[in-house]
């Protein structure tokens, strides 16, 4: 009977600190997407200002490429790993431009002297994708421990009922 108290204290303790590592994961998440708006919504001001100083029709979606244009390449990748538990682990890692590869520096849709505000906002939206990878990041442990809580949960209530 002492001993089968004993397990049911340490499996409340692992339950409190599981608990208290899921908040502070749904904590962590929250700031991430917080700073993924900031970075999106600095990203489009930068656009705007762009847009105002160059015109209308120099900063549109007339400059991106259609399904006609030319083959290219992403600037950055997104690699998926999984550890030994099967979690999965998102990097990210920019694609340098080289002869082998088509990689295309975007703001050269938009000309080759490209505004300052342009340099900006593409900056902002590259920190928002690093902050997405990472948000990913912890919405996977997140779902680990709470899978890990909900366990925990059902072995307790099975402890519960033999007592």
């Amino acid at each position: 009977m002492v001993e089968q108290t004993e397990d049911m204290d340490k499996l409340c303790e692992t339950l409190d600190k599981l608990t208290l590592d899921a908040l502070l994961l749904i904590q962590e998440e929250i700031e991430m997407k917080l700073n993924i708006e900031n970075a999106m919504c600095e990203g489009e001001s930068h656009l705007i200002k762009s847009r105002y100083i160059l015109g209308v029709n120099q900063v549109s979606s007339l400059q991106l490429p259609t399904e006609n244009s030319e083959e290219f390449s992403s600037c950055f990748k997104v690699n998926d790993s999984e550890t030994i538990l099967g979690r999965k682990i998102f990097d990210l890692y920019e694609i340098k431009k080289s002869d082998d590869n088509n990689v295309v520096e975007p703001l050269w849709w938009f000309g080759r002297l490209s505004p300052q505000y342009l340099v900006f906002a593409q900056k902002m939206f590259r920190q928002a994708l690093q902050w997405t990878v990472k948000a990913a990041n912890v919405q996977n442990r997140l779902h680990d421990v709470l899978q890990g809580i909900s366990v925990l949960k059902e072995i307790k209530h099975k402890m519960t009922l033999k007592e």
